[in-house]
């Protein structure tokens, strides 16, 4: 738990040499109306209007997630991060790339400070931006009208399953999402994903929601 929450720091993980088992797909994932509702909802107070900002942000941000986004500059029309999560591993590439799509912006602009991140009002470090929305998520979906459970990983297991449901290759969505491309697939040795591939998925992504 200390581990998760970045209280400790390893400069080499300790379990970076383990095969850790399988976890079970969790239906963690919104409809295209289930995030149509909360991103059109009005919104009754404060805390939940920044709960669903970082919420559809991270969506709108290739289901990024909340250490990393609050690390990113975002001064520039796009980013590039290694995911804080993965990026030690060894077992293939994690770098990503994309634009910033103009749903993204509009919520980044909110935000943004003069060193280009981002502090969602008096929620200003990682810790207080965590509790707000792990305290807050479930109010957000039952004002959306959701019944389902909803926590921050659904904006990424949503983002994954429309991409999917649009039939865009698997390999794109991993590389949108920053998870590490496993460079043993021999379909690796004659492609490449790059910047522009990541864009044109996002914007089919996001018009599905017009």
């Amino acid at each position: 738990m200390q581990k998760k929450h970045k209280m400790v720091i390893y400069e080499i993980d300790p379990f970076e040499f383990c095969d850790m088992p399988a976890s079970n797909v969790r239906e963690l994932d919104l409809s295209i109306d289930e995030l149509k509702a909360i991103r059109d909802m009005e919104i009754p107070k404060y805390n939940i209007g920044v709960v669903r900002d970082i919420f559809m942000l991270s969506y709108y941000l290739g289901g990024i997630n909340l250490v990393d986004m609050l690390d990113i500059d975002f001064r520039k029309e796009w980013i590039e991060y290694y995911r804080r999560k993965t990026k030690n591993k060894k077992q293939g590439e994690s770098k990503t790339a994309f634009s910033v799509q103009p749903e993204a912006k509009e919520i980044i602009d909110k935000y943004i400070q003069k060193n280009g991140k981002l502090v969602f009002g008096k929620y200003k470090t990682f810790g207080q931006c965590y509790s707000v929305v792990s305290r807050k998520m479930d109010e957000l979906a039952k004002l959306a009208g959701i019944k389902k459970r909803v926590v921050y990983y659904s904006a990424r297991k949503s983002f994954v399953q429309h991409g999917f449901e649009l039939g865009i290759s698997l390999e794109i969505l991993e590389y949108c999402i920053g998870q590490p491309m496993k460079t043993n697939r021999p379909i690796f040795n004659y492609f490449r994903v790059m910047r522009k591939h990541a864009d044109d998925a996002m914007r089919k992504i996001f018009d599905g929601l017009k």
